[in-house]
């Protein structure tokens, strides 16, 4: 089930155990290095939610307050199975919780509306701003009713421009006062 793997422990800035088990490339029989680079995804997820919940602690953001409050703008429409669109509001809660309705656009491939609308799941180099990706993303379709179903989703996009319009100056700076500063 695991291909490959590089496992390095240390302690107190000390390498105790360093060992690369399996292949970097299984097809090409290219065995794993202790060097051999891994691509680390959602990293920051974890850290903007916490950014989010200092701003909770402190009463400038409310979890349950509609995301068109900090972001007036971002209104994606839900259509129904009748083909009736309708707009949703969606609350911070649902966009930390992954049950706001949005999505990825890997998740659905080339034809989505994701993929049509040019949003970016931050995984290729689109060079587009968050600004732009919102707005693109604003005008995707759910895939769901805000509150239901959970799907691992761009929400924690959203939630940092939340963040950053709560917090009152740029994600970078917000994550620095709120997380990274006090954990030095």
């Amino acid at each position: 089930r695991i291909v490959g793997a590089v496992v390095l422990v240390a302690q107190d800035g000390a390498v105790l155990y360093r060992q690369a088990v399996g292949y970097a490339d299984r097809e090409a029989q290219r065995p794993m290095q202790a060097s051999t680079g891994f691509r680390l995804a959602s990293m920051t997820k974890p850290i903007v939610t916490l950014a989010a919940m200092r701003l909770v602690e402190a009463g400038k953001l409310q979890l349950d307050a509609p995301v068109t409050r900090y972001l007036p703008d971002f209104r994606p429409p839900l259509v129904t199975a009748h083909g009736e669109k309708t707009v949703p509001t969606l609350s911070v809660r649902q966009l930390i919780t992954h049950t706001s309705g949005l999505g990825y656009g890997f998740a659905e491939g080339a034809d989505g509306a994701y993929a049509r609308l040019g949003v970016s799941d931050g995984l290729d180099s689109s060079g587009i701003s968050l600004d732009e990706n919102l707005r693109r993303l604003g005008k995707a379709p759910l895939y769901f009713a805000p509150g239901s179903p959970w799907r691992y989703s761009l929400g924690i996009d959203v939630l940092g421009a939340v963040v950053a319009k709560a917090g009152g100056a740029p994600l970078q700076q917000v994550v620095a006062q709120s997380v990274t500063q006090p954990l030095q």
